[in-house]
């Protein structure tokens, strides 16, 4: 078995013990259970103890990263604490010194700061738990956090419960997303479940939900109750209010003045466990405003309560019922109920085992060895092989953006075979990307598609993906449809035409829209959009540009400052189509038209080029009176613009855009300029629905997705 490296950072200061802490000297060991992981854990903060990371050390497959040491020539802004963009740049450096297959990481503004680093966007997995998980949650977060998932290709969340309302938050369907439940290390040996000393412990930061100060005064009442009865107080994190001088004063004052706290202060997990396994009853005790029956987070220090033995007060929630069965006899809501089930557990010895052994029993599921079996698969596949891919085809302008991402992942190797027409090319070169590749990518189903499905290895997946023209050519009956894994087809119409011409099956094929950069085409409308239609691509005559001339002749006669933009090739500059009698005729005779109308000067020719989205900056109508179309990317691009399509009904076109924008008319047609404006809310719209519907980001994993499962189905 070869090696895989995992990078571990968390934007946790390891000098005090938290549960961030105690989730990262957790995870390291985890993943380095197996000696073939090898385990990078850069440190945040220089050492100042040892009591967290000492536990780490002295294992050959984990490596702790002391960065003021390592990187002792850098400048940092603060001598014993990283910042985000430091902790990242030295992400950066160890990355290009030795590649990692693996990096995770925790800490929201630590990720925001990756995103800006393309080196480590398909290698990450974010663990995220600092964001609001209900109504909270301000728009700008929620933006926040749906640029994270768009993003990455995987991110890691705590629970269930943490995932569905991940989910409901940012409207996503999560399949992006893998749980890492909290982890404790084993237990050496069964527990007695008895109560020996009558002794509460308290492990964690003090804080206000956390219920610290309400601790205090709920064992005072227990000591008078009963002098045996005393609370261990580990940890010496303050947080957010008990931070204040004042508060931080009054609660030292009390953990050292009253007879019944006993205060350790921060010591090293070990000397925690050794505590808690001294102890008789654990507290997780919360307030209402963080554990009310939405919680969704679990607490790790809970569950080594459990591992030891230890029944724990807890309150009581749907996660913690799920885990401890809704049974548990130690649910605790208020101060009295704190107290009364306190006194009561101490007193009886069948109460305190059966708490003792549901947490026990539950705790099991959390254990070290328990989270690197969940594990094991998933962070296993980033040390495979790239998927060699070859993209086929004689015009692989529509397969741009998908070829951009397959080379930007490290998880492929892209070749291409550039086809000189539907039929001719080197065959010697696409014998040896036959040969090479683990999939084929043939773009158009026309010579390429055939070639390859009658040559296709042993080894490899084919896929094809058609658009239009196919469904008049004779190729798509000479595929070997035996061989092809998966046709892509561009709309539900023309899923159904090929069935219907060429009796593919449908199970054959596999519907997924035309793909386009939505944050390109989203650029502010200049001056003049409001009376300027558009029409992108004339060529050849089946796009009807006398149509869009008829609908500019309409409009002008309304109102003169209505122009129409022609962004196209020129007739005359394609040699084939002037080669064509009934074409040219076709243009000279529009031509002529525009020449002899009084609107001649109200149509302006823009050359052709990648500047279209520029272009439709300035567009305010996009027209596609094409007599026949596959799916029109102009058209989604305009509404990723905000432009107001006019879409003739061609056939298939209500199966891809919204219904009120396809006109069967010049009247019609009309209508539509008239009563859809460019209100900001209108515009914000139309640029949603291309968004969510033909953005790059979504196609493309959809496209990898299927890529990926092509091969599952070979093995």
């Amino acid at each position: 078995m070869s090696e895989l490296r995992i990078l571990l950072y968390g934007d946790i200061d390891l000098n005090f013990m938290d549960g961030s802490a105690v989730w990262l000297t957790s995870i390291a060991p985890v993943l380095s259970m197996n000696s073939h992981i090898q385990v990078d854990l850069l440190l945040k903060a220089k050492e100042q103890n040892n009591r967290l990371t000492n536990a780490l050390k002295g294992k050959a497959n984990l490596q702790l990263i002391q960065p003021f040491e390592r990187f002792s020539t850098m400048s940092f802004k603060q001598p014993t604490r990283l910042k985000v963009e430091e902790a990242v740049s030295i992400m950066l450096q160890l990355h290009q010194e030795n590649p990692y297959q693996l990096v995770i990481v925790r800490g929201f503004d630590l990720v925001r700061e990756m995103m800006k680093h393309e080196a480590f966007r398909h290698i990450t997995v974010p663990y995220l738990t600092d964001f609001k998980h209900d109504n909270r949650s301000t728009p700008e977060e929620r933006a926040d956090l749906k640029r994270v998932y768009d993003h990455f290709d995987h991110l890691f969340l705590q629970t269930k419960e943490t995932k569905e309302a991940f989910q409901k938050l940012i409207a996503v369907d999560g399949e992006k997303i893998r749980l890492l439940y909290p982890m404790v290390p084993e237990s050496d040996s069964i527990p007695s479940f008895r109560n020996k000393h009558s002794r509460l412990i308290y492990s964690g930061k003090f804080h206000e939900d956390w219920y610290t100060e309400e601790i205090i005064a709920a064992t005072k009442k227990l000591h008078a109750m009963d002098p045996r009865i005393h609370t261990q107080i580990v940890g010496d994190k303050f947080q957010e209010r008990l931070r204040e001088r004042e508060a931080q004063l009054r609660i030292k004052k009390a953990f050292n003045e009253e007879a019944s706290i006993d205060w350790v202060g921060a010591v090293s997990r070990e000397h925690c466990q050794d505590l808690i396994e001294e102890a008789d009853i654990g507290i997780s005790w919360r307030s209402p405003g963080l554990d009310n029956d939405d919680s969704v987070e679990l607490s790790s220090k809970l569950l080594e309560y459990g591992r030891l033995g230890k029944p724990a007060l807890v309150r009581k929630t749907k996660m913690h019922e799920a885990i401890l069965g809704a049974d548990y006899p130690l649910f605790v809501d208020t101060e009295a109920d704190f107290i009364e089930k306190t006194a009561r557990v101490l007193q009886d010895e069948t109460l305190y085992r059966q708490a003792a052994e549901q947490m026990y029993e539950a705790s099991k599921y959390f254990t070290f060895h328990a989270a690197y079996q969940r594990l094991k698969d998933f962070i296993w596949s980033f040390q495979k092989q790239p998927i060699k891919i070859v993209f086929a085809g004689h015009d692989l302008k529509f397969a741009r953006m998908l070829i951009e991402h397959f080379e930007g992942h490290p998880h492929f190797e892209v070749r291409t075979d550039v086809w000189s027409s539907h039929e001719k090319h080197d065959e010697k070169h696409s014998l040896a990307c036959s040969a090479w590749a683990d999939v084929v990518f043939c773009e158009w189903g026309l010579g390429n598609a055939v070639w390859y499905s009658n040559h296709k290895q042993p080894h490899q997946e084919i896929i094809v993906r058609m658009h239009f023209q196919e469904k008049d050519l004779k190729f798509p009956r000479l595929m070997n449809l035996d061989n092809i894994h998966k046709i892509i087809v561009i709309t539900p119409y023309m899923l159904e035409e090929f069935h219907r011409i060429f009796g593919i099956p449908r199970h054959k094929m596999v519907y997924i829209d035309n793909l386009l950069d939505a944050e390109k085409f989203d650029l502010p409308k200049r001056d003049g959009q409001a009376f300027r239609l558009g029409i992108c691509g004339i060529l050849p005559a089946r796009k009807r540009v006398d149509l869009a001339v008829d609908l500019l002749e309409a409009m002008w006669k309304k109102d003169p400052r209505y122009t129409l933009s022609i962004k196209s090739k020129h007739p005359k500059d394609v040699a084939w189509l002037m080669a064509r009698e009934k074409e040219r005729a076709y243009y000279d005779a529009v031509f002529e038209r525009i020449e002899n109308a009084p609107w001649k000067d109200n149509v302006i020719f823009e050359p052709h080029g990648d500047d279209v989205h520029e272009w439709m900056s300035t567009i305010g109508y996009l027209l596609s009176p094409s007599d026949y179309e596959g799916s029109h990317v102009s058209v989604s691009e305009a509404m990723a613009s905000g432009s107001v399509p006019v879409i003739r009904d061609w056939k298939g076109a209500d199966t891809v855009y919204p219904e009120k924008y396809i006109v069967h008319t010049l009247e019609d047609a009309i209508a539509t300029v008239e009563q859809h404006g460019l209100t900001e809310a209108e515009m914000t719209e139309r640029k949603q629905f291309a968004k969510t519907k033909f953005d790059r980001k979504r196609i493309v994993r959809e496209v990898a997705v299927l890529v990926r499962d092509s091969l599952t189905a070979a093995k």
